[in-house]
């Protein structure tokens, strides 16, 4: 038998994709043997382009953060057909070359996509090396899929909700059978209910917790909580009776002026770190979490039964994420860091409003669909083509030939020739 070799490419433009090929990989890991199926994860952006790595690296972070309308407006113009086809040229010249080196010096058997921008310039390499490996497209936007997710190459599609099978059949024309719904990639952590009463009682002590205090999480993943300063002063300035939990990530500014601001108020606690790998602990032993509206902070929440105050979000590539935490009534939107404080006071006041927004959050029945989407990718196999292709030449010489002999009119070969190119269209279709 031979080895499958997958490739998983991700970029680190927010945490969310490297999250997901982690998780992709530790699954994929310990569940098949090594010398049966080898993962290899690739971030090809190219170490010695210094400018397009603190484009992508940093840009993200700072423009989602400190200048939100800078990035929707750059996030909706790709929708622009024109920009779009520019902007894919750019991707194919960035990203080709260490695409290519990945593909061959591991001997790819099958590719995994975990970031729209790498699509199209992974099918350039193959179309260059001539060759057909099966790939697979894993939309991480649960809600809202930019449409470079939604390239029609005959590959799968992988999403997390109707919203986008109904969006990839009806809007970008994707085949039923090459779109696939399952719960969304989490860390293995959040596989099940809240860590038990015990085991959250140690993580308070060791994490320097009061025993009996309310928390308040302020997360927005590894870029950190967006306005975070100003919610943390507020609940500082407020009368709720909490611990005050706040996550900066990667944002050293953050963590340096909130460090400060604390300084001013001795009697609240507050706990401040950086980017850390215990998020999971903390969000079992918090109350509520205030969070920007990223997919994995918003369903990490949810599935600990955590009540969620959304603070921010990008419009567009976020909303949909607010829209559904809106509609099921399992959080609320408030930006306003008064309106904040007031949501919170207002569920530690009132137990049985606490209460309700859990039992609504357990009757989502949210589960962590890694396992099942790990399966999918190890399973797929391209389909058989059933024919193979003429070349022009020789069909071009049948043509003649045929036309002569039979004395087809040029209206017949009209005729042939569109009839023969819906064919052709209807295999593409379907394989």
């Amino acid at each position: 038998m031979v080895r499958e070799r997958i490739l998983l490419l991700y970029l680190k433009t927010g945490g969310g994709h490297l999250a997901a090929a982690r998780a992709l990989e530790r699954n994929i890991k310990e569940r098949y043997r090594s010398d049966k199926i080898e993962v290899v994860l690739c971030d090809p952006l190219p170490t010695g382009k210094t400018f397009w790595k603190v484009f992508f690296l940093k840009g993200y972070g700072f423009t989602s953060n400190r200048f939100r309308y800078l990035w929707v407006g750059a996030y909706e113009l790709t929708r622009i057909k024109f920009l779009n086809r520019l902007w894919t040229f750019v991707m194919n010249y960035l990203f080709s070359q260490t695409i290519q080196q990945a593909i061959e010096e591991n001997q790819v058997t099958k590719i995994v996509f975990l970031h729209p921008l790498l699509i199209s310039p992974t099918r350039f390499v193959l179309r260059r090396l001539k060759r057909r490996i099966p790939a697979i497209t894993v939309v991480l936007d649960p809600f809202t899929g930019h449409n470079f997710w939604f390239q029609r190459f005959g590959n799968p599609v992988i999403v997390f909700s109707d919203k986008l099978v109904r969006e990839a059949i009806d809007i970008w024309g994707f085949p039923k059978r090459l779109v696939h719904k399952f719960p969304i990639i989490l860390k293995r952590e959040f596989s099940g209910r809240p860590l038990p009463a015990a085991k959250r009682a140690k993580i308070r002590e060791d994490f320097g917790f009061s025993p009996d205090k309310r928390i308040v999480l302020l997360a927005g993943g590894g870029e950190g909580l967006p306005h975070g300063e100003r919610y943390t002063e507020a609940l500082l300035r407020s009368s709720v009776d909490a611990e005050i939990a706040v996550v900066c990530g990667k944002d050293a500014l953050m963590k340096k002026n909130i460090e400060r601001l604390t300084r001013k108020y001795p009697g609240k606690s507050v706990h401040v770190y950086g980017f850390i790998d215990f998020m999971f602990e903390l969000m079992n032993i918090s109350d509520v979490i205030v969070s920007k509206g990223g997919p994995a902070t918003v369903l990490e929440a949810l599935m600990l039964e955590k009540p969620l105050i959304v603070s921010q979000y990008v419009f567009g590539q976020e909303k949909g994420n607010v829209d559904f935490v809106k509609r099921e009534r399992v959080g609320i939107y408030a930006s306003d860091p008064k309106e904040i404080v007031g949501h919170i006071e207002r569920m530690f006041e009132n137990p049985e409003i606490y209460e309700e927004y859990r039992d609504r959050i357990r009757a989502l029945k949210l589960r962590n669909g890694t396992t099942e989407i790990a399966d999918f990718i190890v399973d797929h196999r391209l389909p058989e083509r059933a024919t193979q292709r003429q070349p022009f030449a020789a069909f071009v010489r049948d043509m003649v030939e045929s036309a002569s002999r039979r004395r087809y009119s040029l209206k017949q070969i009209v005729e042939h020739l569109t009839q023969l190119a819906t064919e052709t269209a209807s295999r593409r279709r379907k394989l």
